[in-house]
């Protein structure tokens, strides 16, 4: 069987491809400047004083998302005195990126 009329011609079918990049995930603070070294003696003075029962939570360790959740989970009594406490640290903090550069 065959059909007739004018036969419709189709566009080549043509695949595309894009580069692909992933960026490695990052467990740490990713503001940080540290060497592996660094990380480790802290890692291990940690863990000295868990086993002592003096462990505390490092803010420098832990991750942006994780210090932005510490925060605003704090109890502050005094807003006032907490404020100025807060651009005191975000003005010495300037401070040091300001001598970094």
């Amino acid at each position: 069987m065959r059909l007739s009329g004018p036969r419709l011609l189709r566009a080549p079918i043509t695949f595309s491809s894009r580069p692909l990049s992933i960026t490695a995930r990052v467990y740490l603070k990713e503001t940080g400047d540290r060497s592996p070294e660094e990380l480790e003696a802290k890692k291990q003075e940690q863990l000295r004083k868990q086993e002592k029962g003096e462990g505390e939570w490092h803010e420098s360790l832990g991750s942006n998302s994780e210090a932005h959740i510490k925060a605003d989970r704090q109890d502050v009594k005094d807003h006032d005195a907490h404020m100025e406490k807060l651009q005191k640290e975000g003005e010495k903090m300037g401070e040091e990126d300001h001598g970094k550069r």
